[in-house]
């Protein structure tokens, strides 16, 4: 009967980290599609730097976006690395999200070069957590997931310089770095218990 109750949590938990950044996505999603059908890709809520009117970016810029080519791509990473650290623990993916949304909104607008929006620098605040996290608890699952997204992901980093044009990658940068804070924030210690959430 414990057993039949313990994989039935199991169960209802690994539903709940397939769908929830699906949920999340529908946001961005609806935004997008009511921009190009209705405002012509004209309604943008971007990040001004150090700009009184910026100040909405720092906490919708994340929603917003220039194209559905844009949106896509964000959308496929954003997925992809928001379930291997829900593979983990949820408690770590809702820490990582909430400092890459707001400390990436927030870090745009106080040291960006020029107006940006999108969902990159929340993907790359994720990325630097999966990066980072094995390698600070050393232990078998966490560094295992380092790896993984090391070698399936590495080139992910370059976004993180000025090799693009068009592209915000002081965002990705910003997003990189409090990835890298947010894993040691979270990270249990080597040889202390760990509790699966």
């Amino acid at each position: 009967m414990a057993t039949e109750v313990r994989s039935d949590g199991s169960l209802n938990r690994l539903k709940q980290n397939i769908f929830l950044p699906l949920q999340i996505l529908v946001i961005p999603w609806i935004v997008e599609i009511v921009d190009q059908f209705l405002f012509q890709g004209r309604l943008a809520f971007v990040v001004i730097p150090r700009s009184i009117a910026g100040i909405p970016g720092i906490f919708l810029s994340a929603i917003s976006h220039a194209d559905f080519a844009h949106l896509i791509g964000n959308s496929i990473s954003f997925a992809i690395f928001s379930w291997i650290i829900l593979a983990k623990s949820r408690k770590d993916y809702w820490t990582t999200l909430f400092i890459g949304w707001l400390g990436g909104g927030l870090a745009c607008w106080l040291f960006g070069l020029s107006p940006a929006h999108g969902l990159s620098g929340v993907v790359y605040t994720l990325f630097g957590y999966l990066l980072l996290i094995g390698w600070l608890e050393r232990r078998f699952i966490p560094l295992l997931i380092s790896v993984f997204v090391l070698i399936q992901y590495s080139y992910v980093v370059w976004g993180v310089l000025p090799t693009q044009p068009g592209v915000a990658w002081w965002g990705h940068l910003y997003g990189f770095l409090l990835g890298a804070f947010a894993a040691y924030g979270v990270y249990r210690e080597p040889g202390t218990p760990y509790q699966a959430d």
